[in-house]
């Protein structure tokens, strides 16, 4: 029979480290981030407050590290499932409902970033800055296939499109949770993919719509300075 493989000290730390940050994660979650004391998780983390010091320096510190795993999860499951998925259409209104769904179940963790200093000044090239960048590139990744496979229109500018998709999904999770209203997140995903998809063939419908209109306005204006005549 053989012994229970015994856990070298660095897995000892790192799953120490990793108890402290769910314990974290969930209290951030229920309290916020100003209503949270480090003795509050160390308790839900089952060890000395002293202890979590040695892993933290402070709850600020703690709070990145909370931020950081935030990101990590939402680009890990998000590529795995975009992976699995073969349109684009696809591809987008999944990645448009995760997004949404996790940031409204952890919105008070992305409130935490102003209690960080992060700002403008600060934040390109910061850690944070690359975990963002990781994760929206997987948007870009499916915008780019899709303008070569003619999902979307090839003549739209990339990053104007993405910070469309990211945008309006941060002004939408807002609006749905001021409201109390999560149930709208799949007529808010449908719409916003329809603008994502939106084809040639449709801008080109659209634009002939729009001349016909402009046609039909100047047949009228001809109209009526003839009748004065």
């Amino acid at each position: 029979m053989s012994m229970p493989k015994t856990k070298t000290r660095r897995e000892k730390v790192e799953h120490r480290e990793e108890t402290i940050i769910e314990a974290a994660r969930e209290i951030f979650n229920h309290r916020g981030y100003r209503k949270t004391t480090m003795a509050e998780i160390a308790k839900q983390s089952g060890v000395a407050d002293g202890t979590v010091y040695l892993y933290f320096k402070n709850k600020e510190d703690l709070a990145r590290a909370v931020i950081t795993d935030f990101y990590r999860r939402l680009t890990d499951s998000a590529q795995q499932r975009v992976d699995q998925l073969s349109t684009t259409k696809e591809r987008v209104t999944f990645l448009a409902r995760h997004h949404l769904s996790n940031v409204m179940a952890e919105f008070k963790i992305l409130e935490m970033l102003p209690a960080i200093n992060v700002n403008m000044e600060s934040y390109g090239g910061s850690a944070l800055f690359d975990l963002n960048k990781n994760y929206v590139a997987i948007f870009d990744r499916i915008a780019k296939d899709g303008m070569q496979s003619g999902a979307i229109k090839s003549s739209l500018t990339p990053w104007v499109l993405r910070d469309i998709f990211y945008g309006s999904m941060e002004y939408g999770s807002r609006t749905m949770l001021l409201k109390s209203r999560p149930e709208d997140i799949d007529d808010f995903v449908d719409q916003l993919v329809g603008m994502v998809m939106s084809s040639p063939k449709s801008a080109k419908a659209n634009l002939d719509a729009t001349i016909a209109d402009r046609l039909e306005l100047a047949a009228t204006r001809i109209e009526k300075a003839t009748a004065k005549l």
